[in-house]
């Protein structure tokens, strides 16, 4: 399966989150940014010599290299239940050797479960310039993204989407039984798992899809010392904020 970057206006989320757009002066690392997912959109000001990337995707960090050879590539072989399923639990993230001034993760927490999260943020932390930026993006599942044209919340759309494709739920149970939670699971479009719900070992074969999602209030007290933002860009996706004093 090819798991390159289908986004081409993730620079332009994260200026809105940061408000600013003018990013030449700064070191970045594009944290799970695929094939070079930042640097791909047209209106990004990343100068390339600037710019690296970590994915757990082997394929889209060659791919990246590429096409930017002037920018720095390391391929991140860590555990992922849909991206890299055999890959090395628990790995910790590979030091660059450099310190940055944004780090932006664009939907990897959102496939991340919330035991990976807290180890992973004080991580990318650590590699923070003094007066750095991390910034990263997940999905309240009770959030109602496009009230204007979609009456429905984040995971309902999530559901619905699924079943259109085939998958055999019942979305109304699933709403009901995710109601109140603070953060939930959807892995492989139909097995919801809620709060702390322990979910079970899958076999490597039955490892598909994975969503994670987290309540805004849920990811403020997980990381009091953030920041966290409402959608942007017409985006689904809420922004956690964290700055290196």
């Amino acid at each position: 399966m090819t798991f390159l970057a289908a986004r081409t206006d993730c620079f332009k989320y994260f200026c809105e989150q940061l408000n600013e757009d003018n990013w030449r002066d700064k070191n970045v690392l594009d944290f799970g940014g695929s094939d070079g997912g930042l640097l791909r959109d047209p209106v990004a000001t990343i100068i390339e010599e600037r710019y690296w990337c970590i994915d757990i995707v082997e394929e889209a960090i060659a791919h990246g290299r590429a096409d930017y050879p002037r920018a720095h590539w390391l391929f991140y072989d860590r555990y992922s239940f849909y991206y890299n399923p055999r890959g090395i639990p628990d790995l910790a993230i590979p030091d660059p050797g450099q310190r940055f001034d944004v780090i932006a993760a664009y939907s990897v927490f959102t496939s991340t479960r919330a035991a990976e999260l807290l180890t992973l943020v004080p991580q990318l932390e650590n590699l923070l310039a003094p007066g750095g930026t991390l910034a990263f993006t997940f999905i309240d599942p009770h959030f109602h993204s496009w009230p204007g044209t979609y009456a429905g919340s984040n995971l309902r759309w999530r559901l619905e989407k699924e079943r259109s494709e085939g998958a055999d739920i019942d979305v109304s149970d699933l709403l009901a039984r995710a109601r109140g939670a603070s953060c939930c699971t959807l892995l492989n479009n139909a097995d919801l798992y809620v709060d702390d719900q322990e979910i079970p070992d899958y076999p490597l074969v039955d490892q598909k899809t994975s969503h994670v999602y987290y309540t805004a209030e849920r990811m403020a007290s997980l990381f009091p010392q953030a920041r966290i933002k409402r959608p942007a860009n017409n985006e689904m996706q809420h922004c956690c904020l964290i700055r290196r004093g």
